[in-house]
């Protein structure tokens, strides 16, 4: 009975073992999140350097520093606010996600 028990303790080990050995892949680095928040940046930038965000949309936000947007949680915040406002013809929204799709190869067409 102690060798049928110590061959199932065995054989459960080694299935365990097998599990732990297994490689594990970080997801890559440019992953979608990291392309929309690059893109977003590239974006809002596109569209300060062209003067095409009215003034009053840009006073007081912390993410813009010597005409320069800078990635942060702020930004991201301002960007919910703004998606469905048209700049240049289009939303801040339709905006980032042709960035996004075209990232990392995207270049403002202002």
């Amino acid at each position: 009975m102690k060798a049928k028990n110590l061959a199932v303790i065995t054989m459960c080990l080694l299935v365990l073992l097998a599990g732990c050995t297994e490689e594990r892949r970080s997801p890559p680095a440019d992953d979608e999140v990291t392309r929309r928040d690059a893109a977003l940046v590239a974006v809002v930038q596109c569209l300060v350097d062209h003067g095409e965000v009215p003034p009053a949309h840009l006073e007081h936000q912390p993410w813009l520093r010597d005409k320069k947007v800078r990635p942060g949680a702020e930004l991201v915040t301002w960007r919910s606010d703004h998606g469905d406002t048209i700049y240049a013809g289009k939303t801040l929204q339709a905006w980032e996600d042709e960035a996004t799709a075209g990232w990392p190869g995207w270049r403002c067409p202002l």
